[in-house]
Formats: structure tokens, sequence, C-alpha cells
């Protein structure tokens, strides 16, 4: 009987060692998934967090550079009202230019061409003043 006794213990020790080991693979095999879905999660938020960065930086730059057209229409009138009050606006020269070179008036400053254009005085003695400029803009 103490061979049979022993026998029975053994197996049975191994039975819960095959179980245990059963659980520990499972355990890992959750813990994995669990991982990899942490990983993904990760991954999707870092995709969108630098989707807004990229659209808002963009934006900014779009934004740069139509104030700074508005800027260069802003120089454009005040060339036009100056020329207009000394009276050296010259009227052959239509329409002028303001910017970079080429232009009738050189600036480099001013980063886009600025046309500026005067009528010729209406029946109430009104001139107008047209400019125009064009900025470019790379979605």
């Amino acid at each position: 009987m103490t061979v049979t006794k022993s026998v029975t213990a053994t197996f049975l020790i191994k039975c819960n060692l095959d179980s245990q080991s059963e659980n520990m693979k499972r355990e890992k095999g959750v813990v994995l998934l669990v991982v990899l879905a942490a990983i993904f999660m990760v991954t999707i938020l870092v995709n969108i967090i630098l989707g807004l960065t990229l659209s808002q930086s963009r934006l900014t730059h779009h934004q740069v550079n139509r104030i700074r057209a508005y800027y260069a229409l802003q120089a454009g009138m005040n060339l036009a009202f100056d020329r207009l009050r000394t009276g050296d606006w010259d009227t052959t020269t239509t329409p002028y230019t303001l910017g970079k070179a080429s232009c009738t008036v050189n600036d480099t400053d001013i980063p886009y061409v600025v046309s500026i254009n005067i009528t010729a005085r209406n029946a109430t003695g009104i001139r107008t003043i047209n400019l125009t400029t064009d900025y470019t803009y790379t979605p």
C-alpha cells in the first residue's frame, strides 16, 4: 500500500502543476492582448494629436500670409495717399506696382507685389484707389 499512496500523491501533484501551467499560459495571453490594445490606443491618440498639430500649423501659416498681404496693401495705400497728397502720382504709369524687383516701386521688405490703380476724377471730383495683391497658400 505504500507504493500506491506514493503513486497517487505524485499523480495529484502532477495534475496540479499542469493546471497551474495552463492558467499561467492563459494569463500571459490575456496580458499580451491588454498590452497590444494599450499600444494600439496610444498609437491612435498620437495620430490624432499629430493631425491636429499639422492642421493648426497649416492654418497659422495661412493666417500669417494673409496678414502679411494685408499689411502689404496698407503700404500700397500709404504710398498712393502720399503720392496723391504731394502730386507725384504719374498718371501715365498705370497701374503702379509695389514690392519686389521689376516693380514701379521696389521695396524688398514687402513680400507680395501690390498693384495700385487710381482712377481719374469723376463728376463729383472723387478718385477711386484700387489695390490688389496675391498671396500663396499651400494647404
